[in-house]
Order: C-alpha cells, then sequence, then structure tokens
C-alpha cells in the first residue's frame, strides 16, 4: 500500500525496470500511485571534463535519458502513473535527495551481488538503505548470471 514509490534505473540494464515495475506495481495494491522512475548521470561528478564541455551534448543525453524511461513503462495498470526524473550527480545522493524531496513511500531499486570493491567503498543500494528516508527494497541481480529473474540452484 504504497502510493509514492521512486525507482532508480540505471538504463544500460534496461532489462531490470520491467521486474522492478512490477514489484513497484505489487506495492501499489491496488490504489492510485505514481511511480516516479529516476536516472542520475553521474558522468560530471569529478568535472575532469568541464573545460571542453558542451553543454548542448549534455542537453541532448537528458533529453534521450528522459524519453527512454517513458519508453519503458507504457503498459502498466491504470492506478499508476509515470513521471521520469533526470539528475547530475552521484547516485547515492541523488536517489537519497529525491525521495526526501518527493517524500516518497519506498524506494525500489536494483543491487548487484557484492563484490570485493564494494567491500572497501560500498554500494550505492548499501547508502540509500542506511540513509534512506523510507522503506527500500533491493532486488538482488547478479550480472555474472544471464538467468536473472529465474531460480537458480547453485
Amino acid at each position: 500500500m504504497y502510493s509514492n514509490i521512486l525507482i532508480p534505473l540505471d538504463l544500460s540494464h534496461k532489462e531490470q525496470v520491467l521486474e522492478l515495475a512490477q514489484i513497484a506495481t505489487a506495492l501499489a495494491a491496488g490504489i492510485p500511485a505514481k511511480i516516479n522512475l529516476l536516472y542520475v548521470d553521474q558522468s560530471f561528478v569529478h568535472r575532469a571534463g568541464d573545460p571542453q564541455f558542451d553543454g548542448n551534448l549534455h542537453e541532448g543525453h537528458r533529453k534521450e535519458a528522459l524519453q527512454e524511461m517513458e519508453d519503458l513503462l507504457c503498459d502498466l495498470p491504470d492506478n499508476i502513473k509515470v513521471m521520469t526524473l533526470y539528475r547530475d550527480g552521484t547516485a547515492h545522493d541523488q536517489i537519497l535527495e529525491t525521495a526526501e524531496r518527493l517524500n516518497s513511500d519506498v524506494i525500489v531499486m536494483m543491487a548487484r551481488k557484492p563484490g570485493i570493491s564494494s567491500y572497501f567503498i560500498g554500494s550505492n543500494a548499501e547508502r540509500v538503505v542506511r540513509h534512506a528516508p523510507c522503506s527500500v527494497f533491493i532486488v538482488r541481480g547478479d550480472e555474472s548470471d544471464s538467468r536473472l529473474g529465474q531460480t537458480v540452484s547453485k
């Protein structure tokens, strides 16, 4: 029974969006709800390329990302409305700020199986869970397993 749902997306993994949307729809439990799709562009986090940066290129990338998100979820139930958001910055910071600004009830996001680098620097999902102003549902994904979403016995 969540009505204001934030789904952070990695547009290089569009195959995950349907699973996230199905979970969000189930969490809405038939009540009118809004899904906010969030894409965070981390290209300029360190500002290394700023002197050569073309603002028109960035605006084009922003428009492409927003259009991609709009095209991803078109077959949702009538009680679900979709909004698309684009932010620049560090993923976990922008997810947390957006959740707070939108007064989100829940964040539904993917997380990869932790690797050695996650133990040293942490993951976006870990930081979001630790500091989120609302509930967080983590959907575990493993990039090395092409059978994502299927039951896999190991």
